[in-house]
């Protein structure tokens, strides 16, 4: 019965709810993606952790190719850009190691926020793309009696049930898409809030092993004092 009310209703109609359902598809395709992916990430981040935390600054740059058993893992992404990205230079100096460390930082936060905006614009505009139908509905409802000079329910349902249907749509688009995006915006900080204190750890490790390597004379004799 919608099936055929929608091959009866008008092009406009038509082409709203072929955008709302495209909207939907979309959002659910997304949200089906994003939840496999961030189980894997919390999974390879536990994964990588383990491994950082039993590893040398030295050994963390030279294995650096091979971090990609760790990917999806936002922080070995970030991991390997910085170990990339300093073993690529002759001279390193602190100041480039934050800024080195902060930038990756920023590239992995957004790329795991990357389909944010699909559901923020999806909750947004669907269910005023419904209320665009429902209105074309109801004008069009009016435009019949108009036309035929009467006043009955098989002149006006039609049109009703279009205006009706479109509502429906567009908030079956956007409700999913609000819940997917709080839900994944909340998984996004926590992702963040554990960047953000493994960045102050790589920063801290490298930059001790940098300074050890530069006064190794220091250390020795530190350590013949002991």
């Amino acid at each position: 019965m919608i099936l055929e009310g929608i091959m009866k209703a008008t092009l406009i109609v038509k082409i709203v709810v072929f955008i709302l359902i495209s909207s939907s598809i979309i959002s659910w395709a997304l949200i089906i993606y994003n939840l496999i992916n961030f189980k894997k990430i919390e999974d390879k981040d536990a994964e990588f952790i383990d491994f950082f935390m039993s590893a040398e600054a030295k050994d963390i740059l030279r294995s650096y190719s091979k971090y990609d058993s760790f990917l999806p893992s936002p922080i070995a992404k970030m991991t390997q850009e910085v170990a990339a990205a300093i073993s690529s230079k002759k001279e390193i100096f602190k100041e480039r190691i934050s800024r080195i460390i902060e930038q990756e930082a920023k590239n992995v936060i957004n790329e795991i926020s990357k389909f944010q905006f699909i559901y923020a614009t999806v909750a947004s505009s669907a269910p005023f793309i419904g209320l665009f139908g429902t209105v074309w509905g109801i004008m069009h409802s009016f435009h019949q009696i108009g036309k035929l000079g009467k006043v009955g329910l098989e002149v006006v349902a039609p049109g009703i049930s279009e205006a009706l249907f479109t509502t429906a749509m567009g908030l079956l688009a956007a409700i999913p898409a609000v819940i997917a995006y709080n839900f994944f915006q909340n998984k996004i900080k926590k992702i963040s809030a554990r960047i953000e204190f493994f960045s102050n750890e790589l920063e801290n490790l490298l930059i001790n092993s940098l300074e050890s390597s530069k006064n190794p004379d220091q250390q020795k004799t530190v350590s013949d004092r002991k």
